[in-house]
């Protein structure tokens, strides 16, 4: 087995990054319960995180984007500021095997990028409704092209209908293995993260989509992928 830590010491601002999926129950966790479960994860693992000091001290880590209740992901970065120096890929290793196949990290690095540089989210949208053909899937695809794209949502501001067009990069729909199959691709800066549920919401309003048996019907969100201004993918 390689050795985790190479040396006992790593300069300040010294950070590893693992890109991990999250899939299946775990969906269905908070992002503050994903925190703790990764913090006691990183100490099971022995993993040399660096703490803040002071009198209540906490593990030095960040997350990229913070998930919605309900959604997985395929694409999920955690950076974790490393009191020591370490074999990347042995700090993999030693996450993983502390944690349940719905969790895995398939990747660790040193960053060169900030996670402010993150701009877009994909997202795979996953409808099984009643009456899904060829022809609901281009009256969805229609609804999402309108202009402008309406829906009531929630701000900070007060709940109003608002145009989210702008937020929308990407859409494409189509009809697949008995299901709408919807491949979005969204804003996710500070100033104009958008949800996808409010693509399933307007579909719901103008499509009909989900209106039947709710023990026959259901919908899946899955992040793809995260990008940059420049839609290259972001690592």
């Amino acid at each position: 087995m390689v050795q985790m830590i190479l040396s006992d010491t790593a300069a300040p601002n010294a950070v590893v990054r693992l890109r991990f999926f999250k899939r299946g129950s775990l969906a269905y966790i908070a992002h503050l319960d994903l925190v703790r479960t990764v913090t006691k994860v990183l100490v099971r693992a022995g993993i040399p995180v660096r703490y803040s000091e002071g009198f209540n001290p906490h593990p030095k880590i960040a997350f990229a984007t913070a998930m919605s209740i309900g959604l997985e992901s395929d694409c999920e970065f955690l950076d974790v500021r490393m009191a020591k120096t370490v074999d990347v890929e042995a700090l993999r290793l030693a996450f993983n095997q502390n944690l349940t196949p719905e969790m895995q990290a398939v990747e660790a690095y040193l960053p060169e990028t900030k996670f402010t540089d993150i701009a877009y989210s994909s997202y795979r949208i996953t409808l099984v409704t009643q009456g899904a053909d060829e022809a609901l899937a281009a009256k969805c695809r229609d609804a999402l092209a309108e202009r402008p794209l309406t829906v009531f949502k929630r701000s900070k501001s007060g709940d109003k209908d608002t145009d989210i067009s702008a937020s929308v990069k990407a859409c494409a729909v189509r009809y697949e293995n008995g299901a709408i199959v919807i491949d979005a691709t969204l804003t996710a800066d500070n100033a104009g993260f958008l949800n996808p549920e409010y693509l399933v919401t307007h579909l719901k309003a103008r499509c009909g989509v989900l209106s039947g048996d709710p023990m026959k019907e259901r919908y899946t969100l899955l992040r793809t992928g995260l990008y940059r201004a420049d839609m290259t993918p972001f690592r």
